[in-house]
């Protein structure tokens, strides 16, 4: 019978704040991603970012390396694919939705390895389930993706300065000598996503940072522009799947 515990290995790993991978690469491809706090990787000469709830594909032997960016600890899960197995996934960089039902996937096969009771058949069933929600999760190029566009930079980092995020968007593309039209298309074009879903996952990586200084939700959300903190956390949930308080939890 083929056994899948051959062609997938899962580990943890929890990362002190500038806690350093050094680069690497491997000859199995690697699915990694943070189970709380926030890494950030270098992958051929971009930088790409991994919060809860999304996950970097790194196909085999691709030279990478990551560093914590928490104050606290960070957990971590990698996930390795044998090559055969990796066939069915993209021959590049990639950022996947990790659902909450593939982090419980997760935390079961470890749970289950570490068990008196262990079973071979049921080891198996779980890392069948595991492959097929990480064939079939959504992906993206980056999670935030970066812009040197002359006119879309500038733009970018008055959208993901902290001290901008109560301002409306409105607001601040009006500072700017462009049509917010001319904005949208450039923004599809350039980062492959809407000017308002890159700020919003700016303010993402933004609050995680935050919660894990310890600063309060309520403080987080005022500072986010939100005048009622369950506003924010329908915000962060919708965006995580979880809630500020879970993630802390974890």
């Amino acid at each position: 019978m083929f056994q899948l515990s051959q062609w997938i290995e899962i580990e943890e790993f929890h990362y002190q704040k500038d806690d350093v991978v050094t680069p690497h690469s491997c000859l199995w491809g690697d699915f990694n991603f943070s189970l709380n706090g926030l890494l950030e990787f270098s992958i051929d000469q971009q930088r790409y970012l991994s919060p809860p709830s999304y996950g970097i594909w790194i196909p085999p032997q691709t030279e990478h390396c990551s560093i914590a960016v928490d104050q606290k600890v960070t957990h971590y899960i990698c996930i390795r694919l044998h090559p055969t197995l990796c066939q069915q996934f993209s021959t590049r960089c990639q950022t996947l939705t990790v659902q909450p039902f593939l982090r419980q996937t997760v935390h079961e096969i470890l749970t289950h390895q570490k068990s008196n009771n262990y079973s071979v058949n049921y080891q198996q069933h779980l890392l069948q389930v595991l492959l097929d929600q990480l064939t079939f999760a959504p992906c993206y190029d980056q999670y935030l993706p970066q812009s040197h566009h002359a006119v879309l930079e500038p733009i970018l980092k008055q959208l993901e300065n902290p001290l901008r995020f109560p301002d409306t968007l409105q607001q601040i593309l009006a500072e700017f000598a462009l049509s917010e039209r001319h904005i949208l298309r450039l923004s599809q074009r350039e980062l492959s996503m809407s000017i308002s879903e890159w700020r919003n996952r700016s303010k993402i990586i933004y609050a995680i940072t935050q919660l894990h200084r310890g600063n309060s939700i309520k403080k987080i959300s005022l500072e986010l522009g939100y005048k009622q903190s369950s506003s924010f956390i329908e915000f962060f949930k919708r965006y995580t799947g979880q809630t500020p308080t879970q993630l802390l939890e974890l």
